[in-house]
């Protein structure tokens, strides 16, 4: 019997159940908190409480229901001697990229500016931004980011891609590394970032990557709130540097209720809702990380500790 600690509800756990069933011979997934859970083979958690793997003797992989890993990361408790395994599920690239599609559109062509017009009964038409051309920079190009460039430029954006280490892209140009951030943002006018947290990309968008951007440019961020220094941010939104922002990741999440991002007229505020898992399509790749792992071998998408991702 190869026992699956889960971290989350009774029901979800059942549908996990149901699913690895048919994928992993002779498994039980249980509370990974339960008695049975503690003495559990592998877990599969997202955001676990600190030391929830203190005293797991039997566990031989921790696998995760999403891509990121800083809650990991910043949890020294968690064993660093077994095998820590994201996930990289097409459906969740596919709902990121819908949902910064989503976005970038509404912010070109200024629905908030008419839903507040709405609001107020008036007609009032700006001057529509070019269907074509328009200057997006995609932070982060790897299985989600490169699906979301993709799309981008198919909808006739020109698209840009910044990464850690030179790739390519199709219609797409990539710009790599530190040195190479600085042409990534001059001009763009609409910035996507799926970037991991590391200590490299923590603050990355600050008040000068913002004032590199184009005169009202608009930010969404779908990587990890550290990424964007907050008072910068706030700062070029009050200046006019930046046209708006849509957040689905934060410094602290929840948000707390008394923050000024909720009422701040130019922030759309998410509740790390632009990409969730999707056990169907997502089973399978947990279940052959199990199997790779119960027969001695390296899993896909494991982490390195070293590389923060």
């Amino acid at each position: 019997m190869i026992t699956i600690g889960f971290y989350g509800d009774a029901e979800e756990a059942a549908r996990w159940q149901r699913l690895l069933a048919e994928l992993v011979p002779d498994c039980l997934v249980v509370d990974l908190f339960s008695d049975s859970g503690r003495m559990c083979d592998f877990a599969l958690v997202w955001a676990p409480p600190p030391n929830t793997f203190t005293d797991l003797t039997n566990l031989k992989g921790i696998i995760l229901q999403g891509q990121g890993v800083d809650h990991m990361m910043a949890d020294e408790t968690v064993p660093r001697d077994i095998p820590l395994v994201r996930l990289i599920d097409p459906d969740m690239s596919d709902a990121l990229s819908h949902w910064a599609i989503l976005n970038a559109l509404d912010f070109w062509r200024n629905g908030p500016h008419y839903r507040n017009q709405q609001q107020q009964r008036k007609w009032k038409p700006l001057k529509q931004r070019r269907s074509s051309g328009g200057i997006v920079g995609v932070m982060g190009v790897g299985a989600i980011g490169s699906v979301i460039a993709s799309r981008f430029a198919m909808l006739g954006f020109q698209v840009r891609g910044w990464v850690r280490t030179p790739r390519s892209l199709e219609g797409v140009e990539i710009f790599a590394g530190m040195e190479g951030l600085v042409a990534f943002a001059d001009g763009a006018e609409i910035i996507v970032s799926v970037l991991p947290l590391t200590p490299q990309t923590t603050a990355i968008m600050n008040e000068s990557f913002f004032d590199r951007l184009a005169e009202g440019a608009f930010i969404i961020n779908g990587g990890r709130g550290p990424q964007i220094d907050d008072d910068d941010l706030l700062a070029a939104l009050e200046s006019g540097q930046l046209g708006g922002a849509a957040l689905d990741v934060f410094r602290t999440e929840p948000l707390p209720a008394d923050h000024i991002f909720w009422s701040h007229p130019k922030i759309s505020v998410w509740p790390h809702v632009a990409a969730q898992t999707n056990p169907i399509t997502a089973a399978r790749q947990v279940a052959d990380a199990i199997n790779a792992m119960m027969a001695g071998e390296e899993p896909a998408n494991r982490v390195d500790w070293g590389r923060g991702y």
